[in-house]
C-alpha cells in the first residue's frame, strides 16, 4: 500500500489538474481538456522517478536554448534570448496558457536550463497522450489500494498470511517506494526474500539498471539464491563462474598475471616473503572446519573457503562478492563463541589464517602484525626483542580476530583490551577498497577515527589484513598468590577494594575461579586446589630482577583479603609456579567440556555455554553472587571464571541439546541483571549471532539505528557477515521502544 509520502505526492499532481481552470470539475470538453494541468502533474511525478544524483548527473546545469531543446518543428532563431521567448510562447499555446509577460530584455538574462526543457518536454507529450480524468482515478486507486482491506485483519497481519515465495526488489535510492519499505515487506511476508539495486537512478532504476534486475529474477525463478534467514536479504551463490573468478583473485601479487605482481615482496625483519597464490577449498571436506566455530551456537556450511597470502587477494575476493552479492565471513583461528564466524548466510568464508606478516619496529616498539597470527606465535616472535603484546586471552586467537571482538583476557587491568593496544588497520572495505585507518602516531585528531569503527565490528564493515599494535617490556620480575574466600560475594568485595582504593601499579592479573570452577579443574586437570572460591594473582615490575614493589604491593592485598574474610593465603615467588597456575586458569574452557563427563565415569564431551557480562567494579559482586545463585537454583554446573578486576566474568555451563532453551532463557536473565546494574551483554567475546537480541536493551532504539545507518551506508549490499552485529530488521519491540522515547502512539510520553 501507498505511505503518506507518497499519498502527498499524488495529492500534489492531482492538484495540478484541479487547479487547470479548463478542468471544471472533471466535465471539460474532450477537445480543450486541462492539458497544461495534466502536464504540471507529469512534470511533478518524473521528479519522484530518478532520485537527486541522477538528475544532477544527467543534467549538470546545461543551459538549452530553442535549436537544442525537444520542441518539435523550432526554428533556429538569430539570438538567445529570442530563441527562449519564442519556445515558450509555442509551449504556452499548445497548453492553452497565457504567454508569460516578461520584458524580452529581462527574459533574456534568465537562463533555460535543459532540466526544464525536459521537464517541459514530458509534461506536453503526456498532455497529448493521457485522459486527465483517467490520471485522477488512477491516482487515487494507487493511493487507496490497501491488502488488507477487506481481511478483517492489521496490514502487518495481511502480509503475515501471505505463503507464496515471492521477491521484492528495492532500490536503494527510490523515492517513491523507500528502499526501507521494501525491507518491512520482508519482514512480515513469511517466504519473501530481498534484493537490492544499489543505484543512483531512483524509482527508474529497474529500468535502468535492467541487468541487475534480469539477473534476480532469473536466480529467483531458478531457486539460485541464498537465503539469509535473519534479514532477508537474497545474495547471489558460489556457483561454478564464481569460482574460476575467485580462483583468480587468489594469483594477484605472485607474478602471474603481471611483471608487477612479480615484484610484490613484504619484509618482516629482513627476510623477503614471496607472494604465492592462496588456496580456495570447495569440497565438502574442506568446508567442514569452517561450519562452527568453539561456541554454541548452530553450524552452518559456507560455499567455499579461501585463504588469500596477501592484501591484495583478500580484496580482489571482496571486489568480486561485491559484484555478484556473495556473502563475506571473516575467520580468524575460529576460537569464537557467538557464531560471529559461521556463515549463516553461505557464500565465502575469507581465511586471514595465512596473513602471517610480522615486523618489529624497535625505534617506536610497535609491531606490524598480519590479522591471521595468532596471540602465542606474536609472543614468541617479539620475545628477542624483550617485548610482549599486553592482552592476553586464553584462546590464542588471531590478533585479526581479537581486534575484531575487542578481546582481551586475563591482563586487561594492566594494558587494557585490543581496542585500546592497535594503533592502525589496514582494512578492506565492502567495495573491496584497501585504507589505513589511521597514521600509526601515538595521537591523531585528524578526522573521524576509523580505526575505533572497525575495532570491535567483526568483521560486518570490512576485513582486518594487517595491524600496528603497541608493545609493552617484559617483566623482569613476577610473584603471585592464590587467596580463596568463603563465597564469591566476599572474593569480589575484596577485589573492589583493591583496585579502587590502594594503587597497585604491579598488579597484573587478577582472576577468579568459583568453588565449582576449582572442582572442575581439579577433576580434569588432577590439580589440588582447596574447593572454594578463588583469586589468582600476578604482580610483576619491569625494571629488575630485585625490585620490591611486587612483594609490596601482595602484602598491601594481602591485608585487604584478609578484611574481607580470605579463608587461606598461598604465596608463589617465582614465574614458574605461577605458570601452573595460569595453566589451570586457561584451562577452564576445555575442563568445562569434560566435566560432567569426568564426574559421572562416562569420558562424554558436551558442549559449553559461555556467558561474557560485564559490569561497573563497584557492582561486581552483587552481580557475580546473584548469578551464581541462580545457576544453581536451576540445577546447572556453574563454572565460573572471571576477569574479576574489570568486572568481566564468565559462567562456563556444560549442557545437554534437550536443557540448551532452559539455559538460554536462564543467561537472558543473567544478562538482564548485568544490564540493569549499567552493564553490557559482552565483555569481550562479541555479539556474533547469540548477543543481537540484547543490543536495544543495552543501547535503546536510536543508538541501535546510528548501528544500522552505518552499516547500510558502508555495506549497502549488506554482503559483509550479513545477519550478525547488527540486527537490521526493526522489530516492533524497538518501534515500541521509540515511540515511548519520542512520545509516540499511545505512550503518554513526550520528549519535550
Amino acid at each position: 500500500r501507498h505511505t503518506d509520502w507518497a499519498i502527498a505526492i499524488g495529492e500534489a499532481e492531482r492538484f495540478a489538474v484541479y487547479a487547470d481552470a479548463r478542468f471544471k470539475g472533471g466535465a471539460y470538453d474532450p477537445s480543450d481538456p486541462p492539458s497544461a494541468g495534466l502536464a504540471a502533474a507529469r512534470m511533478t511525478a518524473m521528479l519522484t522517478y530518478r532520485a537527486p544524483r541522477s538528475v544532477d548527473d544527467r543534467h549538470r546545469r546545461s543551459v538549452a536554448i530553442a535549436e537544442n531543446a525537444a520542441l518539435e518543428g523550432s526554428k533556429k532563431k538569430t539570438s538567445v534570448s529570442e530563441a527562449i521567448v519564442e519556445t515558450e510562447k509555442a509551449e504556452h499555446e499548445e497548453l492553452g496558457l497565457v504567454p508569460r509577460q516578461i520584458p524580452l530584455t529581462r527574459r533574456s538574462s534568465l537562463p533555460r536550463y535543459d532540466v526544464e526543457n525536459y521537464l517541459r518536454y514530458q509534461g506536453r507529450k503526456f498532455a497529448r497522450r493521457f485522459d486527465p480524468n483517467c490520471y485522477v482515478s488512477l491516482t487515487h486507486t494507487l493511493d487507496t489500494h490497501d491488502v488488507s482491506r477487506g481481511r478483517g485483519t492489521p496490514y502487518e497481519a495481511a502480509l503475515r498470511s501471505l505463503p507464496h515465495d515471492t521477491l521484492v526488489v528495492g532500490i536503494t535510492s527510490d523515492a517513491l517506494y523507500p528502499f526501507h519499505l521494501q525491507k518491512e515487506l520482508v519482514t512480515h511476508m513469511p517466504n519473501a526474500k530481498m534484493y537490492a539495486i544499489d543505484s543512483k537512478h531512483g524509482h527508474d532504476a529497474f529500468l535502468i539498471e535492467i541487468a541487475d534486475l534480469n539477473a534476480a529474477a532469473v536466480a529467483f525463478r531458478g531457486g539460485k539464491t541464498t537465503r539469509n534467514e535473519i534479514d532477508g536479504t537474497m545474495y547471489g551463490t558460489a556457483d561454478t563462474s564464481f569460482l574460476k573468478l575467485a580462483k583468480a583473485a587468489l594469483r594477484v601479487d605472485c607474478g602471474i598475471d603481471s611483471e608487477m605482481d612479480a615484484l610484490a615482496t613484504r619484509t618482516a625483519r629482513g627476510r623477503a616473503v614471496k607472494n604465492t597464490p592462496g588456496e580456495l577449498l570447495t569440497s565438502e571436506a574442506s568446508r567442514r572446519p569452517y561450519a562452527s566455530d568453539m561456541g554454541h551456537q548452530p553450524p552452518a556450511l559456507p560455499d567455499a573457503v579461501a585463504l588469500p597470502n596477501t592484501t591484495n587477494q583478500v580484496a580482489a575476493l571482496v571486489r568480486l562478492c561485491h559484484d555478484k552479492r556473495v556473502p563475506v565471513t571473516t575467520r580468524g583461528a575460529g576460537t569464537g563463541l557467538e557464531g560471529g564466524a559461521v556463515a549463516y548466510a553461505g557464500g565465502l568464508v575469507v581465511d586471514t589464517s595465512r596473513l602471517k606478516l610480522l615486523q618489529f619496529d624497535e625505534e617506536n616498539q610497535t609491531c606490524l602484525v598480519g590479522a591471521g597470527v595468532l596471540k602465542n606465535e606474536l609472543d614468541l616472535y617479539l620475545k628477542p626483542f624483550g617485548v610482549l603484546f599486553g592482552p592476553d586471552p586464553s584462546s590464542n586467537p588471531s590478533i585479526g580476530g581479537m581486534a575484531s571482538t575487542g578481546g582481551s583476557g586475563m591482563s586487561t587491568l594492566k594494558y587494557g583490551t585490543s581496542k585500546e593496544n592497535v594503533r592502525s588497520m589496514t582494512v578492506v572495505t565492502p567495495f573491496g577498497d584497501v585504507l589505513q585507518t589511521r597514521r600509526a602516531t601515538r595521537k591523531s585528531s585528524t578526522g573521524y577515527e576509523l580505526n575505533a569503527l572497525y575495532l570491535g565490528a567483526e568483521g560486518t564493515l570490512g576485513i582486518i589484513t594487517e595491524l600496528i599494535v603497541r608493545t609493552f617490556p617484559r617483566p623482569k620480575r613476577r610473584v603471585g598468590a592464590v587467596v580463596t574466600f568463603a563465597d564469591v560475594r566476599s572474593a569480589s568485595s575484596a577485589v573492589v577494594e583493591a583496585t579502587q582504593s590502594a594503587n597497585l601499579e604491579t598488579l597484573l592479573r587478577c582472576e577468579l575461579l568459583n568453588d565449582e570452577g576449582v572442582e572442575c579443574t581439579n577433576a580434569v586437570f588432577k590439580t589440588r586446589l582447596a574447593k572454594r572460591p578463588t583469586l589468582f594473582l600476578e604482580f610483576i615490575s619491569v625494571k629488575r630482577v630485585d625490585d620490591p614493589a611486587p612483594l609490596n604491593d601482595w602484602e598491601t592485598f594481602s591485608s585487604i583479603a584478609e578484611r574481607h574474610g580470605a579463608v587461606s593465603k598461598t604465596f608463589a615467588k617465582d614465574g614458574e609456579t605461577l605458570d601452573q597456575l595460569w595453566d589451570a586458569r586457561r584451562g577452564c574452557y576445555l575442563a568445562a567440556l569434560k566435566y560432567r563427563g569426568v564426574v559421572d565415569g562416562s569420558g562424554r564431551k558436551e558442549k559449553v555455554y559461555v556467558g561474557d557480562v560485564c559490569v561497573p567494579v563497584s557492582k561486581l559482586s552483587e552481580c557475580a553472587a546473584e548469578t551464581e545463585k541462580a545457576f544453581k537454583q536451576a540445577g546447572f554446573p556453574c563454572v565460573m571464571c572471571a576477569h574479576i578486576s574489570d568486572g568481566n566474568f564468565h559462567c562456563l555451563v556444560p549442557f545437554l541439546d534437550e536443557e540448551a532453551d532452559k539455559l538460554e532463557a536462564l543467561n537472558d536473565k543473567v544478562i538482564k541483571r548485568a544490564l540493569a546494574l549499567g552493564g553490557a551483554a559482552s565483555g569481550e567475546h562479541g555479539v556474533g549471532v547469540g548477543k543481537m537480541k540484547h543490543m536495544l536493551a543495552e543501547h535503546g532504539p536510536f543508538h541501535l539505528e546510528t548501528q544500522r545507518s552505518i552499516k547500510r551506508a558502508l555495506d549497502p549490499r549488506n554482503i559483509m557477515n550479513p545477519g550478525k552485529v547488527v540486527p537490521m530488521r526493526v522489530t516492533e519491540e524497538e518501534r515500541q521502544a521509540r515511540h515511548a522515547l519520542i512520545g509516540g502512539p499511545g505512550t503518554g510520553s513526550s520528549r519535550l
